[in-house]
């Protein structure tokens, strides 16, 4: 028997193995069916709201000087004085005198010229003293027709032509004495001084590099796509005062956040070959009269006032995409709509059409998202 069992091990372990099986199966508790129940997502929405805006466009740009200019003398001469002001970087006021020249051999001249001018009166006078008298004279003894000459009328006329030169001679002397002080021609500032006391200089020579401060402007490149947006006549002739565009300006300076605002005065004659952008001026009037002025030079930041447009709904940018946005009806139900986005700013689409006030816009992130899912909105804690 025990030689039976041990020929036999593995068919009785299989055998017992069998039958252990068989009782577990037979044991096994029934398995009780559970209905399991869909909760909705809780999810975040927007209620579609219509409402006017008004849109923006972006650019940048430099600040330069409207009114920039070599100054220039209008006489030769050497230089004898130099006033503080001129130098580089330095601020000058309107009728302030900023180099003076050598005004001996232009006072000379104007002496000159003033002796000169009284010779001519005084030859006119005698001139026309003579006139009357030869009239008087030819009238007493003959009563008829005299010739010019007898009335000495070309005499006359010579020294009338003779003081008229005279009197032009004493006002070009007059002129060039004035001449000798260059006097600034608006309130500004020195951009690059060229010359020094002990020059000589002529109307050739430039003094100095000067810009006006009492306006500046910025040219501000604009994207094709933009030029729609704004109320611009892009043919380069001035906007009427009225119908200017604001112009906020913005830039990060010495650490503080700095704003100026101006208005869009034209557009650019021509389109730049390299960036294939319009550009539009803006200008700032008193731009030193800030707490921080605008400087020449400053880089900027600007958004442009655009058209206005009625009725349009303003919705994160990210519940957009392919011009379909995902909304949540008074239901809760979940559906997809097709839209009409007027532009982007930001992080805001402006949406023209597709949308009503009975839309919610969906905010919240789903991994999944199914037409006709039923969701759950959250309430408003206001």
């Amino acid at each position: 028997m025990k030689i039976i069992f041990k020929k036999y091990t593995p068919f009785w372990i299989l055998l017992g193995s069998l039958i252990m099986t068989v009782v577990m199966i037979l044991a096994k508790p029934a398995v009780q069916s559970t209905e399991k129940k869909f909760i909705p997502p809780l999810v975040e929405t927007q209620p579609v709201i219509m409402k006017d805006i008004r849109v923006k466009v972006e650019s940048q740009g430099t600040v330069t000087p409207r009114t920039e200019i070599r100054l220039m003398p209008e006489i030769s001469g050497k230089i004898d004085w130099v006033s503080d002001n001129l130098q580089s970087g330095a601020t000058f006021h309107k009728g302030d005198v900023l180099l003076r020249l050598n005004k001996r051999d232009y006072e000379l001249a104007l002496i000159a010229a003033e002796s000169n001018l009284s010779q001519a009166k005084v030859n006119y006078e005698r001139e026309m003293a003579e006139s009357l008298l030869a009239a008087r004279e030819w009238e007493r003894i003959n009563g008829g027709e005299a010739s010019d000459l007898t009335l000495r009328k070309p005499q006359l006329a010579q020294a009338k032509a003779l003081l008229a030169a005279m009197e032009a001679g004493y006002e070009q002397a007059e002129r060039n004495l004035f001449r000798t002080d260059i006097i600034s021609p608006f309130n500004g500032r020195i951009r690059k001084k060229n010359v020094d006391v002990g020059m000589v200089v002529g109307p050739s020579i430039a003094l100095a590099q000067v810009y006006a401060t009492d306006i500046v402007e910025i040219s501000l490149p604009i994207a094709e796509k933009d030029l729609a947006f704004l109320n611009i006549p892009l043919d380069g002739r001035n906007i009427p005062t009225n119908e200017q565009p604001s112009v906020l300006l913005h830039t990060l300076y010495a650490g503080n956040q700095a704003f100026w605002e101006g208005k869009i005065i034209r557009s650019a004659a021509e389109i730049d070959s390299r960036t294939r952008m319009l550009s539009v001026i803006a200008q700032v009037s008193n731009p030193y009269t800030h707490n921080l002025p605008l400087k020449v030079g400053m880089f900027v930041k600007a958004e442009i006032e655009g058209k206005q447009f009625l009725q349009i709904a303003v919705v994160p940018r990210y519940t957009v995409r392919d011009n379909k946005i995902w909304v949540v009806n008074e239901e809760g139900v979940l559906f997809q709509k097709d839209v009409e986005v007027l532009r982007y700013e930001h992080n805001s689409a402006f949406i023209r059409s597709g949308l009503s006030s009975e839309d919610a816009i969906l905010l919240t992130r789903l991994a999944v998202l199914v037409e006709g899912m039923k969701l759950n909105q959250k309430k408003d804690s206001n």
